[in-house]
């Protein structure tokens, strides 16, 4: 699965980040998550990072909208709304 980015950012390393490759969840990312805090917003961030391969500080330059999309993406994945372009 891919977001295109409305906004597109340049990472920490100077990189265009304009699409987004979105990978499935495993059990293992959500005990990761739990482990790595009990924080909702914290454990959403870890989970984003894991299913982009963005640092947690490159998901802080995500623009609002694209978050929302990443959001929605999320939510397809658990089965519960949203909707994402395959690729």
């Amino acid at each position: 699965m891919q977001i295109k980015l409305q906004y597109p950012f340049r990472n920490a390393a100077g990189q265009l980040i304009d699409t987004l490759e979105i990978r499935r969840l495993t059990r293992g990312d959500l005990k990761a998550a739990d482990r790595h805090s009990k924080n909702a917003a914290e454990q959403e961030d870890f989970l984003f990072a894991k299913m982009t391969g963005l640092t947690m500080e490159d998901l802080d330059l995500l623009d609002i909208v694209d978050n929302k999309a990443l959001q929605e993406s999320f939510r397809t994945l658990l089965g519960i709304g949203g909707d994402i372009q395959e690729g």
